[in-house]
């Protein structure tokens, strides 16, 4: 993962190091980068305060794989209902408290899951100051790979990790809702090997 993305972020380095040859023009686009920069930090801030949002107040939608995927598509709702196509399955209290802790097991991942977008897409911003930075510095793309390297490894591990680490519980109230709740069951697609794969390689696909 973190050389795939650095060779992504750093695919545009030749072309800016040709500014080089105009300091004017490469002192304007350093301008222009900042500036850029800022207001997409601030409508990134904008998109993080949205998706927290949604995941606390809106309903949480689940599909069914495998050999149920047919079933219709379930939902849990920020009091704790489930609903199976248009159909309330009805609870007791303790079911209500584990599909509220299900519940907010997936808003962790979801919400960790799109930081981690936002954090590569600041990274990807990030790499146009440090070309445009290098043009002044005179830095070797070798320099500036090295410093983005350091960036992904720092931050995008980090969050990788820190998702990762919140599978083995949200696993756990799965299981325990396949034995209380049979309705459950089509819904219940997580297993240990999505918990390895996103130890070992970063993958997340539940």
């Amino acid at each position: 993962m973190k050389k795939h993305l650095a060779t992504a972020l750093l695919c545009m380095l030749p072309l800016l190091a040709a500014c080089g040859q105009d300091n004017n023009a490469a002192q304007g686009a350093a301008d222009a980068s900042r500036k850029t920069t800022s207001e997409l930090r601030g409508k990134m801030q904008e998109v993080r305060e949205k998706v927290r949002t949604e995941i606390q107040s809106e309903d949480i939608e689940l599909d069914a794989k495998g050999a149920d995927k047919d079933a219709p598509e379930a939902r849990i709702t920020p009091a704790g209902d489930f609903y199976v196509g248009d159909r309330q399955i009805e609870i007791d209290d303790a079911q209500r408290a584990l599909l509220l802790k299900y519940r907010g097991h997936v808003a962790e991942v979801g919400a960790a899951g799109a930081e981690i977008g936002l954090q590569a897409a600041e990274l990807a911003t990030d790499a146009v100051g440090e070309a445009i930075k290098g043009i002044f510095t005179g830095d070797s793309e070798q320099d500036i790979e090295k410093r983005l390297e350091n960036d992904i490894e720092g931050k995008i591990k980090a969050s990788v990790t820190q998702l990762c680490q919140q599978l083995p519980p949200m696993l756990e109230t799965q299981q325990a809702l396949v034995e209380s709740l049979p309705e459950f069951v089509p819904y219940a697609d997580m297993d240990q090997g999505d918990i390895d794969d996103c130890m070992d390689e970063g993958k997340v696909d539940i």
